[in-house]
This record gives C-alpha cells, sequence and structure tokens, in this order.
C-alpha cells in the first residue's frame, strides 16, 4: 500500500513550464513593486506630519507660506496611498483598514487621495496630539 498526498496539497505539473515561470516572475514582481509603494508612502506621510509641525510653528507672516508647503506634501501623500492601494489590489489585498491604521494615515488623505486630492482643497492640519492618548483616538474624525 503507497500513501499519497491528497489532490489539494499536490502541486500541479504545469503543462507550460515556462508559462508558470513568467507568472511566479510577475507575482514576485508584483509584491516588489508594493514593497517600494509601501516605502514611498511611509516617507510620504513623514514629509507631511513634519509640515504640519511646521504649519503650527510658523508665525502670522509664514503661515500661509507653510499652508501652501502643506497643502502640497498632503496631494503627495494622497498620491502615494491611491498608488499603495491600487497595488494591494492587484496583489489580491483588498482590506485595507489594518494597513491604515498600522501606517496612520490621517483621515482627510484618505478621504482625498487620488483624484480628489487636487480637486478640493485639504483642511488645515490639526493641532499635534496630546501623545498620552492611544493612537486610535489621535486619528482625524469628521467632525
Amino acid at each position: 500500500m503507497t500513501l499519497r498526498l491528497p489532490e489539494s496539497l499536490r502541486r500541479r505539473q504545469s503543462d507550460d513550464p515556462l508559462g508558470e515561470i513568467f507568472r511566479e516572475e510577475a507575482e514576485a514582481e508584483r509584491i516588489a513593486t508594493l514593497v517600494r509603494l509601501n516605502k514611498a508612502l511611509a516617507s510620504s506621510l513623514q514629509h507631511l506630519q513634519a509640515s504640519a509641525r511646521r504649519f503650527h510653528e510658523a508665525d502670522p507672516e509664514t503661515r500661509e507660506e507653510a499652508r501652501k508647503r502643506w497643502r502640497r506634501r498632503h496631494a503627495e501623500a494622497c498620491e502615494a496611498l491611491w498608488n499603495v492601494l491600487i497595488q494591494r489590489e492587484i496583489c489580491g489585498l483588498r482590506q485595507h483598514d489594518a494597513f491604515l491604521r498600522e501606517f496612520d494615515v490621517p483621515r482627510s488623505v484618505h478621504l482625498l487621495m487620488g483624484p480628489a486630492a487636487t480637486a478640493i482643497e485639504p483642511p488645515d492640519p490639526r493641532p499635534p496630539a496630546d501623545p498620552a492618548l492611544p493612537a486610535n483616538d489621535r486619528m482625524q474624525r469628521p467632525a
């Protein structure tokens, strides 16, 4: 008597081994692209936070220039988030809530990502959060 793996666990022999290699290569490239886009999003969110700090520290004479800089950084973060979420969908990752919490994406960036990023003026950044609050309580909430 011989033992065999169940059909569901057996690796199927492909009729097209070259096609299988190309599919594996394409999958690896999709994942590598997602990693690069995640890094770009993290960097963009850091720049946005720094710009928000500078906005709140600006005196009245330089406040308008700081606001323009913050809005430009906000649009960049919106674009980066849009790119990441599209790539996540391509990779088959369709649940984004935990991802958005992990990256601590501001609500305004999430709401204004994609084509809406330049169509609507984002609100001014919120004042710095109280560090004693848990991270979920620091997220921007709609008024």
